[in-house]
């Protein structure tokens, strides 16, 4: 027994050696220069061992030694073979002129039991992607956020009255006060409830929205097999979202739709989005369609609900954390602030657009923290026809199905693109530098056909919200303010490890004849 053990053990450790090098030799085979991969875990070490986040480990892949001029780099997704394109240029037309290679991205989740992951916009997969697409942008047209504008404006007077309660001398968890602004407007914009984060520490869509990025031993694993082997997905029954974030997410949606579809209420939200999409497969009902079915409705709901709530909440904090550190810059944005609408408690929409500095603050933000920190892609061969390949820089095919990466955050801070990467400089993106940039290399919503579709309204989100928080206040850096920004190791998105707290400062302003006076 003991023999026919050892003899079992010892033919499954030959097969999986052989397996193993066979598999780990793909890039060897094809030419292609690679990062030497490990066993097991290929080259993903660091991000398995919860080292770095994934978005960093893609930055160490495009920035491994020895590839610098190299168009593109082979690694390994634990056995996995996937490209690093490195190259503008391929990145272009991976992104945009080959779309039709590129319209599916790799991250997938469980098609059977994450209804709510699997359905909506970000997930979705072609050709059902496009229709999709097609159906919500509406929703983000500038007539629409123009007539959602004022709602907006309404929470940012909340976010200031907020600011105002907290005090002059308090020292304040950016991130916490950011993300409870940015609850408060996705809540009232695109399902027409009140949140109320900002006066409620107890919000229970505060606290949902937190948990889908709270990251849990269980939930890290589900976003690991998300990221790097989408093919588990089904086997390990992984889902976007948790249980009870699920459930709250499901019963408020559906709470809201029906209250909508029973009242005939028009917002030109999302909601009235959802329930047309929803009426026209109902109008249609020889045409087999999962549209009508709630967790589809539901599904983009929540999608729109998480990147809402974390993308704009994130630019605001390290905007002020950077304006933070660097209070000369501060100090002449609040100047603009002043210049463009004084005393006037109205921010119209045209006027924030206007706003050149405040442009130039978010884009540099977005520039050194572009908050998902890649860009991913999975390679669609057709069964005939012209297939792609690497050419002019190799003459391999890709393989259908091999994932493509791309480094926003190493592109971002690349200094061949961007001198002194590290250094917060607005400036950047003045007027009179815009022939010096290559906005080539500026990719903070991605690229191509499948960029953000929300871009417009996550920018004029982060631009009130600062505007609000800087008109009347200051924000310093203290004793408890991080020196350097480290990367949370188990977030899916760019985000401090440590809490960003800043020191809150009451502005007072004087005018005489429309001219500031200095304070003393």
């Amino acid at each position: 027994m003991l023999y026919e053990l050892v003899l079992l053990l010892g033919t499954l450790t030959l097969v999986f050696y052989i397996w193993q090098r066979s598999t780990l030799s793909f890039w060897k085979r094809h030419g292609v220069k690679y990062i030497s991969p490990l066993p097991i875990v290929g080259c993903t070490r660091d991000f398995l061992t919860a080292r770095v986040p994934f978005f960093e480990q893609i930055q160490k892949f495009h920035e491994a030694p020895g590839f610098e001029n190299e168009p593109f780099v082979g690694v390994y997704m634990t056995h996995r073979p996937a490209l690093v394109i490195r190259d503008l240029e391929l990145i272009k037309t991976v992104m945009i002129k080959k779309f039709q290679y590129f319209n599916n991205r790799a991250l997938q989740t469980d098609p059977h039991n994450d209804a709510l992951g699997y359905n909506n916009l970000f997930f979705a997969r072609s050709p059902e992607w496009r229709q999709l697409r097609t159906k919500i942008s509406p929703v983000f047209t500038t007539g629409k956020i123009k007539q959602m504008y004022p709602l907006m404006v309404k929470i940012g007077k909340h976010l200031e009255d907020s600011v105002e309660r907290l005090g002059s001398g308090t020292k304040v968890q950016v991130k916490d006060l950011c993300a409870r602004f940015t609850t408060d407007l996705i809540a009232t914009i695109a399902f027409g409830v009140e949140a109320n984060a900002l006066q409620d520490t107890k919000s229970e869509f505060f606290y949902h929205n937190k948990a889908i990025f709270s990251m849990t031993l269980s939930r890290a694993i589900d976003f690991a097999i998300i990221f790097m082997l989408p093919s588990l997905a089904s086997l390990a029954r992984v889902k976007l979202f948790s249980k009870e974030t699920t459930k709250f997410i499901r019963s408020s949606i559906n709470f809201v739709l029906t209250e909508r579809e029973r009242t005939g209420e028009k917002r030109n939200d999302l909601v009235d989005i959802l329930l047309a999409i929803k009426h026209e497969a109902a109008a249609n009902p020889k045409k087999l369609s999962k549209e009508i079915d709630l967790d589809y409705l539901v599904a983009q709901a929540a999608i729109f609900q998480t990147a809402g709530f974390e993308t704009s909440s994130s630019t605001m904090t390290l905007s002020l954390y950077e304006l933070a550190r660097n209070e000369a810059l501060q100090e002449r944005l609040r100047e603009e602030i002043v210049d463009f609408f004084g005393d006037d408690d109205h921010i119209s929409y045209e006027r924030i657009q206007e706003m050149p500095y405040l442009s130039q603050v978010i884009n540099e933000t977005l520039r050194k923290y572009p908050i998902v920190g890649y860009i991913e892609r999975e390679c669609s061969q057709p069964a005939e026809g012209e297939r792609f390949n690497l050419k002019p820089f190799h003459n391999m095919e890709l393989p259908h199905g091999m994932s493509i990466y791309m480094s926003t955050l190493a592109i971002h801070r690349d200094p061949q693109y961007w001198p002194d990467p590290e250094k917060f400089d607005p400036e950047r993106f003045s007027p009179g530098n815009r022939e010096n940039l290559n906005m080539d290399a500026y990719m903070p919503f991605g690229v191509g056909p499948r960029n953000c579709i929300g871009l417009r309204l996550g920018l004029l989100q982060s631009k009130l919200g600062l505007v609000h928080l800087l008109r009347n206040h200051k924000f310093h850096a203290c004793d408890q303010t991080v020196k350097k920004i480290e990367w949370a190791p188990v977030s899916p998105v760019i985000a401090s490890k440590h809490d960003i707290v800043l020191r809150l400062e009451k502005v007072s302003r004087n005018y005489v004849f429309g001219e500031r006076l200095p304070t003393k």
